[in-house]
């Protein structure tokens, strides 16, 4: 089956390359159209009804969240692509959306276009996704909203109640405050990497904690953190001495 694709970007070398790659390395895109700006875009989506986008953050006349915003009903995935623009790929990365640097190349796109052939997801999934993303983005302040994919279901958690997440494997158990855990099939490290700028640490290999729930550090032994929540995590000794830096960078 094909995949009937859009391509949104003013840039003609960068939309010309993306073709190309797609037509050698992806055969099972199909190409339906090119936009340069957000309102060509939209007249195309609604024209043509794509299953993907693949949507350069930075147009002539907005970015590609005003476009999606402009979308009613958004039943097509999404590859966001950027240059690197901190503040839109920390709102894309916390929403589980996928994106493609700029330049784009063979081997990251054709990653990017087998997990949307992989991943299954709704519109009323995709929807929530490109909500909370056009949220972080457009949200100055640190509240921000994480989204949480499990096969059953799709969860929005402000980052603030997010207590610790701790390493399962290739899997992380992510604990919210006054709610159930949740498992999700990400590494520690990928959480670290996205919530880090949030006040998180990883104090241990299998441990990163939200430094806002911090009660007291206990000395005895190998060196514990006391938790809000009643909780006893261990720090390791190698990250015990960057660990008090922080807390004191807080308080």
């Amino acid at each position: 089956m094909k995949i009937k694709t859009i391509i949104i970007e003013d840039e003609i070398n960068a939309r010309k390359a993306l073709e190309n790659m797609l037509s050698f390395y992806c055969p099972e895109i199909e190409i339906v159209g090119f936009a340069s700006s957000v309102k060509e875009g939209v007249a195309l989506i609604e024209n043509a009804i794509p299953d993907l986008l693949l949507l350069d953050v930075h147009l002539p006349d907005g970015t590609g969240f005003d476009l999606v915003k402009k979308i009613k009903k958004k039943n097509f995935k999404i590859v966001f692509i950027t240059a690197y623009d901190q503040y839109a790929l920390k709102a894309i990365k916390l929403s589980a959306l996928d994106y493609l640097l700029k330049p784009v190349k063979p081997d990251e796109l054709r990653l990017a276009i087998s997990k949307v052939l992989q991943v299954l997801e709704n519109e009323e999934q995709i929807n929530l996704q490109i909500e909370t993303c056009i949220d972080n983005f457009n949200n100055v302040s640190q509240d921000k909203k994480l989204i949480l994919n499990t096969n059953e279901n799709v969860f929005v958690v402000e980052i603030k109640q997010l207590v610790r997440c701790e390493a399962s494997e290739n899997y992380t158990n992510i604990f919210i405050e006054g709610k159930n855990k949740i498992m999700i099939s990400k590494t520690l490290k990928e959480f670290e990497e996205m919530l880090s700028v949030y006040g998180f640490f990883r104090v241990h290999q299998s441990h990163l904690i939200n430094l806002q729930y911090v009660d007291y550090y206990e000395k005895k032994g190998s060196g514990n953190v006391r938790l809000k929540t009643g909780e006893s995590i261990p720090v390791s000794v190698r990250k015990k001495e960057s660990f008090l830096k922080a807390l004191k960078s807080i308080s």
